[in-house]
This record gives C-alpha cells, sequence and structure tokens, in this order.
C-alpha cells in the first residue's frame, strides 16, 4: 500500500508476535476510503503465506442479517443452532459455540480479523468482546477496524473499551504529497502534471478518493485540461454513498456547504434550514462523524475541497441558484422571517433528492410537506416534484395525472408550469404507446413563445419517439439530434442528457455504434455535469445493448450488471427491463436457457421499447426449449412492424419460425414489413440488410443471402446470414461452396461466444464430413464448479432444469452418449452422484453471480 509503511509495521508486529506464540489486538480505525478493508486485506495475504490460520469477517453494508451472523458465518457456523429457540438463539449457547469453534482452530497460530464494525449491531459486539477476553491465553491475533461513520457508536464503545484492556490503537493518517505522486504514478502511467497535481490535492490524501479519481480518469479518458471541470462518473458514486446514509437534515447542511463554497458559520446554516443552532449540533456531529465535515475557526467545511465541488455539481443550476440568492439575502440582513426560508431549502432538498436518484426519499419528502402547505402555487411546485420522482420510477400513468392536475391550475409560475409539461411529455412519450403525445408535443411547437427550452427539448424528443414508432428512423434521428443541441449561445442545457439518450438509442438500433458511442458519452458528459445521476443506469444499459450488437457479448454482460447495479443503488428501475434483455440475449446465444429465463422472470416495467423486446426474447426462449409452434403463438399478438423498428434482426428469424410451422402467409407479412422498413429508411444498411435476410430465405434466394452476409453491421446478424446462406448451398449440392460459407459462420460465433449457434453449425458440418475440434484448452482446477469447461457447463444448467438426455442432446446439437459423457465428468468433477444434487448447486451458483467457465483458446 503507498504511504502506508508506518502502519504496515504495526501489522508486521502483530503477525511476528503472533507466530512467537504470543497474541494481541490491533484496532484500526480512519474515515471513509482511508484503506482500513486494504490493510486488512494485505494482512490476512501475509498471515496466510506466513502460515498463520486466518477467520476472516466483514460486516455488510446492510448490516448484519441476524445478530452474530457475520462472527457464525466467518467460523462457518450455523446462524441458528438446531433446537435453538428465540430466547437462546443469540446469548449464551450461541456464545460458547463461537468461544469452541475458536478454540479448535487455536491449535496454532490465528489471525481474526474483522472488518468495518460500524456496521454490527450491539449483541455482536458485546459478544466479540466477551470472546476477547475467555481466550486471552490462546495464539490468536485480533485485528479489527471501523470507520468514523455516524452510525459507528456501538463500535467507538468496544474500541475504548478493548484500548483500556491493552490494545494498540492506530488512527489512518491522509496520505503524504509523496505517497500522492507515486499513487498518482501506479494509476496513471506518467508522473504528475501540474493539472493532475492540483486535482489530486483536493482529495485531502484520502487513498479512496485518490485511487477512484486516478481510474477513472485513465477510464474515460479525460484530458489533463478538462479535469477540473469534470470528475469522473466512477467517483460521484463513491461521493454518493457518502452522502446518503446521512439524515435528510444532515445532508441539506453538507448540500447547502457545497453550494456556497465556502466555511460556513452554525448561525448562519441554522437559519438557511430554519432551525435553531442547538438543534443543528447533533446533524453537525453527523455529518462531522461521518468524515464528510470539520470544525474550522470559521465555522463548518468540507474535510475534502473534491468532495464538496462533487456534491455542489450533483445539485440542478437552478436550485444551486436559490442557494446562493438566500445567501445573499441572509448575509445582507441582521435579520430574515423564517416565512421567507421555508420553501427553498424544501424544494432544494427535494430538487438535489431527485437529481441524486434518492427518488422513494424524495417522495416521502414531498408527501409530508403537501399535506402542511396551504398555498395553491407552492402545493402545485410540490406537486411538479412528485410527478417527476413518479416518472423516473416508471409509474407512468400516475406522472401523468399529476402533472396534468399542476397544468390545471390558472396563472401558474413560469418555472412550475414549464416542469410539469417536461413531465408529462416525458412519461407520455416513453411510458405510454397510446399516440398521444405526438399531438401534446406538436402543439407546444406550433406556440413555442409559450413554453421555455426545456419544454420544447422535450416536444422533440417526444416527436422522436413517435416517428421512432412509426418507422421513420431517418426523421426520429434528425428530431432527437435537434434536441439534443441547444436553443443558442448561453441556453440551458438542464436534462438534454434525456434528448441524447433517446438519439444514442436510434443510432444503437440502426447498428451506427461510433456515433452511437459519441452520443452516449456527450449524455454521460451532461448528466453527470448537472448532477443527473438518476440516469447513469439508463445509459449503461444502452451501452449494454451496443457491446450486444457490435458482438462483444462478455462487454455487454459487464455493462448490463453495472446497469443493474446502479439502478439499484440510485432506486431507478426504468433501466432494470433493457439491461435484463441484454442479460437474456447473451444467455440465449451461450445456450444458457436456465439464466436467459431467470433474467427474463426480472421486473419488465419500463419504457415500451423494452417490455417489447422482452417480449421477443421470450418467444425465442419458447422456441429453444419448445419448438417454433410454441414461439408462434407467442408472436401472435406482437406489433410485427414496431418489432422490426426496434430489432431488425429479428425478421429473419420470424420468417425461419414461420416456415417452420408452415405459414407462409406469416412469413410473407413479416417479410413485407422488413421491407417496407427498409424502404423508408434506406441510409441504413443495417435495415436493408435485414430485410434481404428475410426476402432471401422466403425465396431460396442464394443472391439475397449473400448480400445480407456482406452487409450486416450486427456482427451476429452476419453470421446468421451466412450460415443460412450455407445451408442453401447445401440443399443444392454445392458442397464446397456450402462448406465455405458455414466456416464463415462458425468462425463468426466463436468469436463472439455464441457456443449456441456455433454448436448447431458443427452439428451440420460433422453431417456434411467436416469434423471440428471445439474444446477449449484453459487453465482450470480439476475439481469443483470453477473445473468445469463451458460444454459441461451448459450441459450442467440444462440437466438442472430438469431436461432429459435426449432433450439436451437435441438442444445442443450433441449425441446422447455425449451427453452421457459430460454428465460423469460433471458428476466427478462435483463430487456428486445425483441430478438433485446437480440441480442444488447449480441453483446456488445462480444466486451467487457466477460466471459461465470461459477462458482459453478455441483449437
Amino acid at each position: 500500500m503507498r504511504g502506508r509503511d508506518h502502519e504496515w509495521c504495526h501489522v508486521e508486529s502483530l503477525l511476528q508476535r503472533l507466530r512467537q506464540g504470543g497474541g494481541g489486538t490491533l484496532l484500526i480505525v480512519g474515515e471513509p476510503g482511508s484503506g482500513k478493508s486494504r490493510l486488512l486485506a494485505d494482512a490476512i495475504a501475509e498471515a496466510s503465506e506466513r502460515g498463520i490460520g486466518v477467520v476472516h469477517g466483514r460486516v455488510e453494508e446492510l448490516g448484519e442479517l441476524a445478530p452474530c451472523s457475520t462472527l457464525l458465518e466467518a467460523l462457518d457456523l450455523r446462524s441458528e443452532p438446531e433446537g435453538g429457540d428465540a430466547s437462546t438463539r443469540f446469548g449464551p449457547l450461541v456464545l460458547e459455540r463461537l468461544r469452541a469453534a475458536l478454540e479448535r482452530l487455536t491449535t496454532g497460530p490465528v489471525l481474526a480479523a474483522l472488518d468495518d464494525l460500524q456496521r454490527a449491531d450491539p449483541a455482536t459486539l458485546r459478544i466479540l468482546h466477551t470472546l476477547h477476553g475467555l481466550l486471552a491465553d490462546r495464539p490468536i491475533s485480533w485485528l479489527m477496524s471501523r470507520s468514523t461513520a455516524p452510525n459507528a457508536c456501538q463500535a467507538v464503545s468496544l474500541f475504548d473499551i478493548l484500548e483500556r484492556e491493552g490494545a494498540d490503537r492506530m488512527t489512518l493518517a491522509p496520505l503524504s504529497p509523496a505517497a500522492v505522486a507515486a499513487l498518482t504514478e501506479d494509476t496513471l502511467g506518467r508522473s504528475s502534471d501540474p493539472a493532475t497535481q492540483a486535482l489530486a490535492a483536493t482529495a485531502g490524501g484520502n487513498p479512496l478518493l485518490l485511487t477512484e479519481l486516478f481510474a477513472g480518469l485513465r477510464e474515460e479518458e479525460l484530458p489533463r485540461e478538462a479535469a477540473r471541470a469534470r470528475t469522473p462518473s466512477r467517483l460521484r458514486i463513491v461521493v454518493r454513498g457518502w452522502i446518503d446514509p446521512l439524515g435528510t437534515t444532515a445532508r441539506s447542511l453538507v448540500e447547502t456547504i457545497a453550494v456556497l463554497g465556502r466555511s460556513l458559520s452554525l448561525e448562519h446554516a441554522a437559519a438557511l434550514l430554519d432551525t435553531t443552532p442547538a438543534a443543528l449540533l447533533p446533524i453537525t456531529e453527523e455529518a462531522t462523524a461521518a468524515g464528510i465535515l470539520i470544525v474550522t475557526e470559521h465555522g463548518l467545511a468540507f474535510r475534502h475541497k473534491l468532495v464538496a465541488d462533487i456534491v455542489a455539481a450533483g445539485i440542478p443550476s437552478s436550485v444551486r441558484q436559490t442557494l446562493l440568492d438566500q445567501s445573499g439575502v441572509l448575509m445582507s440582513s441582521e435579520r430574515v422571517a423564517p416565512a421567507r426560508l421555508l420553501t427553498g431549502p424544501a424544494s432544494t432538498a427535494i430538487d438535489a433528492a431527485i437529481a441524486n436518484g434518492r427518488l422513494h426519499e424524495a417522495e416521502e419528502m414531498v408527501r409530508s410537506r403537501l399535506t402542511e402547505h396551504g398555498s395553491l402555487y407552492g402545493s402545485a411546485e410540490l406537486r411538479c416534484l412528485l410527478a417527476d420522482t413518479m416518472y423516473l420510477t416508471g409509474r407512468g400513468d400516475e406522472a401523468i395525472h399529476e402533472a396534468e392536475t399542476v397544468l390545471a391550475i390558472p396563472d401558474l409560475p413560469g418555472h412550475v408550469r414549464e416542469r410539469a409539461t417536461l413531465v408529462q411529455l416525458y412519461a407520455t412519450a416513453r411510458l405510454t404507446d397510446d399516440g398521444t403525445a405526438r399531438a401534446y408535443a406538436q402543439e407546444i411547437i406550433d406556440g413555442k413563445d409559450r413554453h421555455g427550452p426545456g419544454a420544447r427539448s422535450a416536444a422533440l424528443v417526444a416527436l422522436a419517439i413517435a416517428e421512432r414508432r412509426e418507422g421513420r428512423l431517418s426523421r426520429a434521428l434528425a428530431l432527437s439530434e435537434s434536441a439534443c443541441r441547444p436553443a443558442g449561445a448561453g441556453a440551458p442545457t438542464e436534462r438534454r442528457h434525456e434528448a441524447c439518450l433517446i438519439a444514442a438509442g436510434v443510432l444503437v438500433d440502426v447498428h451506427r455504434f461510433d456515433e452511437g458511442r459519441a452520443m452516449l458519452r456527450q449524455a454521460r458528459k451532461d448528466m453527470f455535469g448537472e448532477g443527473h445521476l438518476a440516469w447513469a443506469a439508463d445509459a449503461s444499459a444502452l451501452e449494454a445493448r451496443l457491446e450486444l450488437l457490435a458482438g462483444r457479448l462478455d462487454d455487454a454482460v459487464t455493462e448490463a450488471r453495472r446497469a443493474l447495479d446502479l439502478a439499484g443503488a440510485l432506486n431507478t428501475p426504468l433501466s432494470v427491463a433493457a439491461a435484463c434483455a441484454v442479460l437474456a440475449a447473451v444467455a440465449l446465444r451461450r445456450g444458457d436457457l436456465q439464466g436467459a429465463a431467470h433474467h427474463l422472470g426480472e421486473k419488465s416495467e419500463g419504457a415500451a421499447e423494452a417490455r417489447l423486446r422482452h417480449a421477443l426474447l421470450a418467444a425465442q426462449l419458447a422456441e429453444a426449449r419448445d419448438g417454433p409452434g410454441s414461439a408462434m403463438s407467442l408472436l401472435a399478438e406482437l406489433p410485427c412492424p414496431l418489432l422490426l423498428t426496434l430489432e431488425p434482426g429479428a425478421g429473419p428469424w420470424m420468417v425461419r419460425l414461420a416456415l417452420g410451422t408452415d405459414d407462409r402467409a406469416a412469413a410473407e407479412s413479416v417479410v413485407a414489413a422488413a421491407e417496407a422498413l427498409a424502404g423508408a429508411n434506406h441510409e441504413f444498411p443495417a435495415l436493408c440488410a435485414a430485410a434481404a435476410h428475410a426476402r432471401g430465405l422466403l425465396d431460396e434466394d442464394r443472391e439475397a443471402l449473400a448480400l445480407a452476409a456482406g452487409r450486416a453491421e450486427d456482427v451476429w446478424a452476419r453470421a446468421s446470414a451466412e450460415e443460412d446462406l450455407g445451408k442453401m448451398l447445401a440443399a443444392a449440392g454445392r458442397r464446397v461452396d456450402a462448406t465455405e460459407s458455414l466456416e464463415r459462420a462458425l468462425g463468426t460465433y466463436d468469436d463472439i461466444g455464441s457456443v449456441r449457434d456455433a454448436a448447431r453449425i458443427r452439428r451440420r458440418l460433422r453431417g456434411m464430413g467436416v469434423r471440428h475440434r471445439h474444446w477449449n484448452y484453459a487453465e482450470r482446477p480439476v475439481s469443483g464448479w470453477g473445473s468445469l469447461t463451458e460444454t459441461e457447463h451448459a450441459v450442467t444448467l440444462l440437466a438442472a432444469d430438469g431436461w432429459t438426455n435426449p432433450q439436451i442432446a437435441e438442444q445442443m446439437f450433441i449425441s446422447v452418449h455425449t451427453v452421457a459423457f459430460h454428465l460423469r465428468q460433471i458428476f466427478r468433477k462435483l463430487s456428486i452422484r445425483s441430478r438433485v444434487e446437480l440441480a442444488r448447486l447449480a441453483t446456488e451458483q445462480t444466486q451467487n453471480g457466477s460466471d459461465p467457465p470461459s477462458g482459453g483458446r478455441r483449437a
């Protein structure tokens, strides 16, 4: 660890005493991000290398599932002893089980490393103290850490008691300038330049802030001169994790100080928050204990300027200006009437919560204030904020109702009408498909003098969505790009990121990937610049779809999981359906039908487009499981033209499906829709290639299939066209040409990891007398889940899902004997004897989120 040589000497001393038969206790305290967990991890690794036994426990962020669960899990004990009842479950009986387990381990030296004890419940801390005393004569050393976070009061008491009993305490100080310079070079691969040094100085020597800052600068490739203007998105998420646990008033205090950009006296802060200095004292203590604020001779200030900058940037510009104006009034007047300050801080806190994705909290704040607010226009403004939270959480009908209620009030203030109009437009356009958004948007465009630039931009987005759904993609793209452009020099760009995301979505759908990426970068720049973290998950979900269509399945999974993580952290469920659709598509291509079903079983709320993609994937999964007949029944109710607009590559699959069920009329209908879409959007080669592919299948036209294979920009669609061409050439007796086409398709499927498709082609080539070795050489353990090959993993999931050997063989395009061979290998590697045990293990791995085996070289 950079800059922790002195602290590491204390750890070394503890381990040395332990090796010599002694014990000891080292208590580590530090602010969030100071490197406590890293120090414990290094100590654990060093202890293991020296032959010292390790017991490692960490209290998770949401706390313990039950009292003492961290200690029980660290010692691999059941949470609840057999025969235990509620009165004994966490009393002497548990203490005795923990003591006995530790004594069994201490036949040799043992290091007990316990991290993040500030999150532990009081019962755990009491039992930990008792164990510490009971095992004092055993060869065991204790390494415990806690944060200065505001919820650490019980852990503070434990550390104080242990220190009085002889434990050593070590507080992690900020990194020195020399250590910061070394960390800069480690992470960025270059020495510090003045701009980087100045930026790093604002982190106050905090290791986590510095590490995330430099890693984000490297990942996002920010130029040095732009680094001050825009901090990396991953760093914003870290700071958000520090601010969120604070109470509402403490967070308002922090945000107010961040906006004002200077120290704030307790009296000034109390006046701004409409309270008294005495009432503010516990709030101040909460913010300082969390390591966010400090008390200086001039008042309250941020511990790290970098954190202050990020918090301030996360507050919408209009809210920042309100606070600045309010502070100026306060500074110029000896007394300020509380009534003048009531609305400002309230709306500021709610606005900031919405922008940062704290939507549940924002809604609770709005509802609590609505019950006590007597002003008609004040209530209207609160209802605007409520509508926004409803929109962002996917409740389109409720959001529209609230917005319409506000807009029915006569003589509304301009900013209230603007926001209500904007929410109604976005909610109507994105979350409903009743066609009303177009008329409303056109009305706003035609009456532009009555609306501000935000509403007009939203109207352009609504029109773009309508045009997209009707298959006029060029028009949709032009409208969305127009919405992305500021109305003029100095015009506000607030919420422009929503328009950029719509434009990026159209670009991705028509496979203009480079332009889509550029538009995504613009969307992220705007949203993070304005502090609208609530949209971060949407951007990642869209990027996941881009990676899927570009044939980078691993990257698609990474971005989709990032979108789900962000959606959970930011409480923004709209992007969940889109991310799950990508994960389901990847699982289907890899032959993991159970995984695909799992992802399709997740929330399907969201934009209409995401719901339609879920329906298409459900039909594709049904075909894989039960054949074309089952899939056709699911497709019967779906709007074919809109489906092809969103998923051009679905056209050939639907034609193949219809022909497989002898429904030529349905196949002709799909081809007609695909050709109409391509004709209306001839400038997009992806649509033309999909139409040619569909026509080639319908008419058995090899030239059309060759054209599709040459023009398709979706990597998987290109391989699919090559495969269909190879099959048609083989049927015509042109074996050499057929083999070449199938080989090209196989190479593409293998390159992108589309295991199921590759297996299907190998079976066809085997039938033509062409054989391929297709196992992977990879470094794997000899037993356990990680020892399974990709093929064995696929067989495992199907068998665990209840498939018979013949069904697995048909699904994976291999023989029944090969399936039986793979199952014998799986049973041997996992040390099991039945499919019941296999199903249990597979379920556990799925719940733990384990990835399928990968890596190695294709032979």
